[in-house]
Order: structure tokens, then C-alpha cells, then sequence
């Protein structure tokens, strides 16, 4: 209880919720550079001292087309940054399109991003899993542009693919990070997906001088995390043990599954010819593109509130902002806060608001 009650005495975190980090992010990725592990504020916070930390006023970060929409409007707007977008497929961005991105700005001249964010497991919005194939090109394109990589991971935990059994602690797949042997990569992990968010607890693993830079930042800014939050959950840590976690993770991959499945099969049903979309296979959300004559899904929001139906329109999480120049026909649907029996009648209520802008 004395912990709990006191500033934090270790710069990089409350030891022994720092060693779980340190021995589990060994066991996970086994970082090929000797980066080193500091425990944060959650992602969000992370995030912010990270771009503090890489980025000037005025430089650029590459991301996806469409990314994670706390991003453009709460952190690179306000803090003076360019988002240059990276056009993308159904897993991300591609290594072709970083590339002529890269080499379209140094044919006009423009100043270089010197960052590139990305979210390679059920990234917001789109939901997508970045291929290991694709993870390895991406981090050679990064090597040949000297590009900072900011691995932000935070469904990393949810994955449940769908055509295997669940992965649990130990089948999770290979991050950026196992591959970074330059030390460019900067991984943040979070406790908010797989336990609560408001614990607002996470850890950062990057290389040593980096480490260091971001822990003078963070305890000039916030004097650290949260002492009763960092030993609360080092003690459930503690308590579960390798095996307890493993068995938490697949009971709630288990219950994400279901609901993914259930939204997929009842877009199955009811939007067949009305939109397109991919089953889900980690995250919380389902990505999916309009059809049936809706070129903007800003022209149906109304017409949903009033089926008492809400999604997120796609423009919301665009690059550029959430008002960008051009009709946008994505919507950002969630399978986990919605009760399981309303999931499908969503879905309906969905295909009947654009069988109406057929008729009209």
C-alpha cells in the first residue's frame, strides 16, 4: 500500500510491474536490439510524448489513409504536424504505395516525414491484420528512408482469426518490434483492450537513448503513471501468472469471435449487393463500404438515428482530417458494445436505410 501511495521512486515505472513488462515483452517478441521497456500513461498519453519526442512543428508523420482519428484531431493538428496518407488495401498500407509516396514528395521537393505510424493488428477503423510478409517489407522500405517506425499496438490482444482456434497468450504472431534490428521501432502496448481502459496504464519498449529521452519527458510532464494502478495490476499479473493470462485472453477472443461472426453473418444476410466488407479477424470493429447508390455515408447518418442506429462515417478517420474534399462511402461499424441480439437487427435496420436511397 505504500507504493500505491507515493510518487513513482523508479523513473521507468513501479519495479515489479517493470519486470513483468520486461520479461513478458522478452517472451513475446525478443527484442534483437536491446530495447528496453518503460511503463506509461496508456497508449493515447504514449502517443503524444512519442510525436513530442520525434517531431518539430511542421514535420511530417506517414500513416494510413485512414487511421486512427484521435490521432489527426487531438495530436497532429493541434501540435503542428503534417499527416502525409499512405494509400492502402484491405491490409494496410502496401510498400509500393510508401515507396512512390516517398518519391513523390522528393520529386516536389518537400521536406521528408521522418515518422511512420502504424497499427498492425485490428487497426482502427479498418480492422485489418497486417501480413508478416508485408511487415518485413515495410520495415525494409523504412530502413531505405530512415523512417522512425511507431508501432502502436493496442489490440494486439484481440486477435481471433477466423478460421483457426483463438490464439491465447502464445500465438499472437510476430510484431515490428521482433524485427527491428536497427532500433527504429518504437512499440506501445496498453492494458486498456485486454483488461480496462480505465486503468489508463500501458508500457513502451524502444531503443535505450530513446527509452531515456521519453522518461525524462514523461515524469517533466506527469511525474509517471498512476502508483495505485501500476501495482494494482502488477499484482493481478502476479496472481495470474503466464498461464492465468493466456486463459483471460482466449475467454475474451472467444467472446469477440462470436460477435464478429454474428455481425459478418448478418451482413451476410441483410447487405448482400448494399455494401462490401471483410470479416473481422481482430479489433473491435467491422469496416465497410457502402454500395447501392450511397457515394457518402454523411447523406445516411440522419436516416440511421432515426433507425436509432449509430456508426461511424468513414471521413471522421481520413489522413487528412475529418473533413476531407471528397465523397467517402466507409462506415466504421462495432460489434462489442451493442448486445448480441441487437447486432443483427442493426445490420437490418442498416440495409433497409439504403434500400430507401435506391427508391429515392
Amino acid at each position: 500500500m505504500d507504493a500505491a501511495q507515493q510518487y513513482n521512486t523508479n523513473g521507468r515505472g513501479y519495479i515489479p510491474l517493470l519486470d513483468w513488462a520486461k520479461q513478458h515483452t522478452q517472451k513475446l517478441h525478443a527484442p534483437p536490439a536491446g530495447q528496453q521497456v518503460v511503463i506509461t500513461s496508456g497508449s493515447n498519453h504514449a502517443i503524444d510524448m512519442v510525436l513530442c519526442c520525434l517531431l518539430n512543428r511542421g514535420d511530417s508523420l506517414l500513416c494510413d489513409e485512414y487511421t486512427y482519428s484521435h490521432l489527426v484531431e487531438a495530436m497532429v493538428g493541434p501540435k503542428g504536424y503534417n499527416a502525409v496518407p499512405v494509400p492502402m488495401d484491405d491490409f494496410g498500407m502496401t510498400p509500393e504505395s510508401l515507396d512512390k509516396t516517398m518519391q513523390d514528395l522528393t520529386a516536389k521537393g518537400d521536406p521528408l516525414p521522418k515518422v511512420l505510424y502504424l497499427v498492425p493488428n485490428g487497426q482502427n477503423p479498418v480492422s485489418y491484420i497486417a501480413p508478416l510478409e508485408r511487415r518485413h517489407a515495410l520495415y525494409r522500405m523504412c530502413r531505405k528512408y530512415d523512417l522512425m517506425i511507431v508501432e502502436d499496438d493496442p489490440y494486439f490482444y484481440l486477435q481471433f482469426p477466423y478460421d483457426r482456434d483463438v490464439p491465447g497468450l502464445w500465438k499472437l504472431g510476430r510484431s515490428y518490434l521482433s524485427l527491428d534490428t536497427d532500433g527504429r521501432v518504437v512499440r506501445l502496448d496498453s492494458f486498456a483492450k485486454f483488461l480496462a481502459p480505465g486503468f489508463r496504464l500501458g508500457w513502451l519498449t524502444a531503443h535505450p537513448t530513446f527509452v531515456d529521452k521519453l522518461t525524462f519527458h514523461m515524469h517533466g510532464t506527469a511525474l509517471g503513471p498512476c502508483s495505485t494502478t501500476q501495482v494494482m495490476i502488477a499484482e493481478l499479473m502476479q496472481h495470474w501468472g503466464p498461464e492465468g493470462l493466456d486463459s483471460h485472453l482466449k475467454s475474451l477472443q472467444t467472446v469477440y469471435k462470436r460477435r464478429a461472426q454474428l455481425m459478418h453473418s448478418s451482413a451476410q444476410q441483410y447487405l448482400q449487393g448494399l455494401a462490401s466488407w471483410l470479416p473481422p479477424e481482430a479489433g473491435m470493429f467491422m469496416w465497410m463500404k457502402l454500395e447501392g447508390g450511397v457515394k457518402d455515408a454523411d447523406d445516411i447518418i440522419d436516416a440511421l438515428k432515426d433507425e436509432q442506429v449509430a456508426v461511424v462515417p468513414g471521413r471522421i478517420s481520413h489522413c487528412n482530417g475529418p473533413r476531407p474534399a471528397f465523397p467517402c462511402p466507409y462506415v466504421r461499424l462495432s460489434f462489442v458494445m451493442a448486445p448480441e441480439e441487437d447486432i443483427p437487427k442493426g445490420m437490418q435496420r442498416l440495409a433497409n436505410v439504403i434500400k430507401k436511397v435506391q427508391t429515392t
